[in-house]
């Protein structure tokens, strides 16, 4: 099965767009604040999407390397 341009391009936006988990918790020293502003009368919870771990082209080497071999 080969992908086209167009399907790896489209996997590659939803992986960035992807909401992150509630239990998302990074590891080797990769910090993330699931709140902020706790001190305040405004607290907050950030509630990001995709991530900031790679950018497009390295997200795209991820897919192809994940699609590589598949049956």
């Amino acid at each position: 099965m080969k992908l086209t341009d167009e399907q790896v391009k489209h996997m590659v936006e939803r992986f960035l767009a992807w909401k992150l988990p509630e239990d998302f918790n990074p590891d080797c020293g990769i910090t993330f604040a699931k709140t902020y502003n706790t001190f305040t009368k405004h607290p907050a919870k950030y509630e990001p999407s995709g991530t900031n771990l790679f950018g497009f082209t390295q997200a795209e080497e991820m897919v192809l390397h994940m699609i590589e071999g598949m049956p």
